[in-house]
């Protein structure tokens, strides 16, 4: 059984190591996929934002282009049908170069009507919407300026070089991507003049322990040297990932906190079964010597008693008939004490309460034990002016009578008791102090319990059940008063509350 209860808190350890073990691998599994993923959406949104910051700028040189084809000073839009085909064809010229010019038709389900006088502001309008459209289809997105005509082609190439890729047009809409995403890490843009799209560069690992989480690199087109590539460098997105899996990390946390605690619970009760096993032990070897004593003088009393000589002595015979009913007594009194206690536990036993002589108890409670084998010196003090409480009086002689008992067997060889009488709040306080060697701190707070008894390390080994503290607390309890306990090595002072 001994190997057994040693054998459990190791597993009970192992089984917790193991179950710590697993968590810590699961979530940091979890940890690095919630990381990997993040990677993978930085790249998403990174893309989706470069996109619209291009479309956005392809949008203002569309409109620019457009208000430029409609500028009669510089360009002139004219119509021709074409008869074998049945389209109309639209032609874009320079005014001060005629020849300098290109054409261009559109679907028939589109734009398919001739300029005329009458409807030539709005189908020049509508002509330089859809050649704007074109110029930005044709060129703006395959980033490739076409001459088309000689004036058109250099205006193009100025305003794309004017309104080329630029970090601050691109940080706004970058954020507002992140934030639909509910990221929020910090980050940087990070430009070279040659990268590779495929994110296979090699970085420093200074960078990479400041930004670990790197995005592909995307073309700008740029013109400026330096300026041709561009990523985007976050700072370790540990809380957006914590963020993402608090859930689990909480449940995790508090599943091993769980199971820890009903481990040291158990763990607790085992050790407390074991005390008690001990405790209860020595309790049944202890209370089969009292019983076993008095019963065996009984059995010689009586034995004695058969003999025809002993009968005919009466003087013999009231002797040994007054040990035998003393032993019994003895037993009787152990077997109640045992009794009430079992009483208490269950909570059938009542109080009946009356109204009692404090000091008239007490004193035959002193007189009883100023009788012993040892020198007692006991003293009562009333400071009170009370001399009659409402209590139950077999309880209250028990109570006294038990902290004396104890006072006296684990006593010095001169036992000094002084029993003072106090009012404390609405409580009638009898303290009990004595001379003798005092209280181990670690035995303090188990006196109390059933069956628990003190070291002695100052008196010889002292005969005892480890029910009287026990039966004082119970008596307190039923009564609604309280108890308090002080020790050292110069005395013990119990102190019991009898509410009034």
């Amino acid at each position: 059984m001994r190997q057994k209860h040693q054998l459990l808190p190791a597993l009970c350890f192992t089984a917790m190591l193991i179950l710590l073990g697993l968590q810590v691998y699961w979530i940091s599994k979890y940890y690095n996929i919630t990381k990997q993923n993040f990677e993978k959406e930085v790249n998403l949104v990174f893309e989706d934002a470069f996109k619209k910051e291009f479309s956005l700028r392809a949008d203002s040189i569309q409109n620019i282009l457009k208000r430029k084809l409609l500028d009669t000073a510089l360009f002139t839009i004219t119509s021709r049908l074409d008869k074998k085909d049945k389209r109309v064809i639209y032609t874009v010229g320079e005014t001060k170069n005629p020849k300098d010019k290109f054409s261009s038709s559109f679907s028939l389900h589109d734009v398919n009507t001739m300029i005329k006088e009458e409807n030539k502001k709005q189908m020049t309008t509508l002509i330089a919407q859809r050649f704007s459209e074109l110029l930005r289809n044709e060129d703006l997105n395959n980033h490739i300026i076409y001459y088309r005509t000689q004036e058109l082609g250099k205006y193009m190439l100025d305003l794309t070089n004017k309104m080329e890729f630029d970090t601050a047009n691109l940080r706004p809409i970058l954020n507002k991507y992140l934030a639909n995403k509910s990221i929020f890490v910090k980050y940087n843009f990070y430009a070279k003049r040659k990268d590779s799209t495929t994110n296979s560069s090699t970085f420093k690992q200074s960078l990479l322990k400041k930004y670990p989480i790197i995005t592909h690199s995307l073309p700008t087109y740029n013109h400026n040297p330096g300026q041709n590539y561009i990523r985007v460098l976050f700072k370790d997105p540990f809380p957006y990932i914590l963020s993402n899996m608090w859930l689990i990390l909480f449940s995790s946390i508090f599943l091993v906190l769980l199971i820890a605690f009903c481990l040291y619970y158990l763990l607790k009760s085992l050790r407390k079964e074991k005390k008690l096993s001990a405790i209860k032990n020595d309790f049944i070897s202890n209370i089969t010597h009292e019983f076993k004593t008095p019963l065996a003088t009984s059995m010689l009393a009586i034995e004695a008693l058969n003999q025809q000589a002993v009968r005919d002595d009466e003087e013999k015979a009231t002797r040994y008939l007054k040990h035998a009913k003393n032993e019994l007594n003895r037993i009787s009194e152990l077997t109640d004490k045992i009794l009430k206690i079992s009483l208490y536990d269950t909570g059938i036993d009542e109080i009946k309460k009356e109204k009692i002589q404090i000091e008239i108890i007490i004193n035959e409670i002193i007189d009883i034990y100023s009788l012993t084998a040892k020198k007692v010196k006991i003293t009562l003090n009333n400071n009170t002016g009370i001399v009659e409480i409402l209590a139950d009086k077999s309880q209250f002689q028990h109570a006294i009578a038990n902290v004396i008992d104890n006072a006296i067997k684990y006593g010095r060889d001169e036992i000094e008791i002084d029993i003072t009488l106090l009012l404390e709040s609405d409580y009638f306080v009898t303290v009990i102090k004595d001379n003798g060697p005092g209280i181990d701190k670690s035995d303090m707070p188990f006196v109390f319990e059933k069956f628990y008894r003190a070291k002695q390390h100052h008196v010889q080994s002292v005969k005892g059940y480890g029910l009287g503290l026990n039966y004082v607390k119970q008596i307190m309890e039923q009564h609604k008063g309280w108890y308090s306990l002080q020790s050292n090595q110069h005395g013990t002072e119990l102190k019991l509350g009898w509410p009034l």
